[in-house]
């Protein structure tokens, strides 16, 4: 069998590299959920002859529910490529990166053949941006899970002011989205869009 490579670029939201990395936390798994540190174990061996400079380990204590491969730099360098060699298949990629703000990529799939190089690039984008993209899907859930309404109202209050957005803003775009689910047959999502407008008068 032969391996394939995953070229894996790290970059601000803005799509330039990221230049003060000194600590990444690499999740690859395949699209079924199998790790590749458990997978292959010879990824680790893999990477640190790849990377001698660099400290380089599994780690099995599970950040948000996922294991990792930790690369550190030496001292005073810096982190934005990873080139690892996996098996052929279907992968789900992310990391978790430490430098001085929002921490966690994006998540990229990527399909790897035999002998294959893939790139992917993952966003890193800054905590407004994420806040920003949180905010509707959070209000919908909660409302879903039945969130008491002074919970709602300060998650809300605190999202928004993370993401710098004034709560004329966020009205307006809840009555676009009540317009756009007007036009189709779902009830319980209406009822929610509904009652997301009530609570955030």
């Amino acid at each position: 069998m032969s391996y394939g490579h995953l070229n894996i670029w790290l970059r601000y939201g803005d799509c330039s590299i990221i230049t003060d990395c000194w600590r990444t936390d690499l999740v690859v798994k395949t699209c079924g959920g199998q790790y590749l540190i458990d997978m292959d174990p010879s990824v680790i061996a893999k990477l640190k002859a790849r990377y001698p400079d660099m400290a380089i380990d599994a780690i099995h204590d599970p950040y948000y529910g996922e294991e990792r491969i930790r690369i550190v730099p030496p001292a005073g360098k810096f982190l934005f490529h990873i080139e690892v060699e996996v098996p052929p298949g279907c992968y789900l990629v992310w990391t978790r990166i430490c430098y001085h703000g929002n921490e966690e990529t994006n998540k990229a799939m990527a399909i790897v053949g035999c002998g294959e190089d893939v790139c992917i690039n993952l966003l890193l984008n800054s905590i407004e941006v994420c806040s920003k993209e949180l905010l509707q899907p959070i209000l919908d859930h909660a409302v879903a899970v039945g969130i008491p309404k002074e919970e709602i109202v300060a998650g809300a209050k605190l999202l928004m002011d993370v993401a710098k957005r004034p709560i004329k803003e966020v009205n307006a775009e809840l009555v676009r989205r009540a317009n756009e689910v007007k036009a189709v047959r779902m009830p319980d999502l209406q009822k929610r869009v509904a009652k997301i407008q009530e609570i955030m008068k």
